[in-house]
């Protein structure tokens, strides 16, 4: 999908680099992150549902993979983890909004990787 720079892109373009705020202060994903796939450079909430006992999370992280998983607000274990290229999830995508949300969320990971290298 390509971006226009509409206002629903920037206006989605904010809520993901709030959500990267959001997961950077967390230290139990932080640090679950870091174990599981080495150095982050970028992380964004691509979905985050509360649930009874747990939050499920699904992030996009470095623009190259989606990590799912459930974290525990009684004991804070992660659980349920499963992780998946970001081709693979593409394809599954079925509505415009997700897959904008895609495309925005790689944008500013390119970014991100782009201004670490200079």
């Amino acid at each position: 999908m390509r971006l226009i720079g509409s206002r629903t892109e920037s206006i989605r373009r904010n809520e993901l680099l709030h959500s990267e705020e959001l997961i950077n202060n967390n230290k139990l994903i932080v640090n679950f992150l870091g174990e599981m796939y080495g150095e982050i450079k970028s992380v964004y909430v691509l979905t985050h549902t509360p649930g009874q006992g747990e939050d499920i999370y699904r992030l996009i992280v470095n623009g190259d993979f989606i990590v799912g998983f459930e974290l525990s607000r009684i004991d804070n274990k992660i659980s349920e983890i499963f992780d998946m290229p970001v081709v693979d999830y593409a394809k599954q995508l079925k509505s415009k909004s997700d897959k904008l949300e895609l495309a925005i969320a790689i944008d500013l990971s390119l970014f991100r990787s782009a201004s670490q290298v200079q």
